[in-house]
């Protein structure tokens, strides 16, 4: 691994782990509510990925304008673990360390929207009670909840860092 594809990664990693914690933060202060609404979740996970690029981008050009797919990969898949890591350790101690009731008003929330989706699609009552008591019975902020988040997350960004190493991979011509 060069120097460039350790920089990049953990550079952006780091800055992609400030943003989702500034926006947690930001959450947090105007509105619990607002951690139950997906469309944050998709636009911080559009703002994670062209972080990733960049991060890939800065190492290719770092490199010369070539890349490896390994180095590619690497570069992004260090960024995304490292800033998911951080970003997954700090939503953790804030809603179990410093305001566990917040959890409650989020995972209400949940529920709510859950039932008003379903009667939407309707769903028979039988069918949502169960559901509900068993969206109850989860704490989605436990330490295995968050883990098994982490790691389903870096699989998905697996996935994702290899179409991104894919794109951006450029060999360095044979002959020169």
């Amino acid at each position: 691994m060069t120097e460039a594809v350790k920089k990049n990664g953990l550079n952006f990693g780091i800055i992609i782990a400030v943003i989702s914690i500034l926006v947690t933060v930001l959450m947090y202060a105007v509105d619990v509510k607002l951690f139950a609404n997906y469309w944050v979740g998709i636009i911080l996970f559009i703002v994670n990925l062209v972080l990733g690029i960049i991060a890939v981008a800065k190492a290719k050009k770092a490199l010369g304008g070539f890349i490896s797919f390994k180095d590619a990969f690497t570069t992004f898949f260090i960024a995304m673990a490292l800033g998911a890591f951080i970003s997954t350790l700090f939503t953790y101690v804030l809603f179990n360390l410093v305001d566990p009731e917040a959890k409650e008003v989020i995972m209400d929330e949940v529920i709510t929207k859950t039932v008003t989706m379903m009667e939407g699609m309707g769903t028979p009552s039988d069918d949502m009670r169960t559901m509900i008591e068993e969206m109850k019975k989860t704490d989605n902020f436990s330490l295995g909840s968050v883990a098994k988040s982490y790691v389903f997350g870096l699989i998905f960004y697996i996935i994702v860092g290899l179409i991104v190493a894919a794109a951006m991979k450029k060999n360095k011509p044979e002959f020169e």
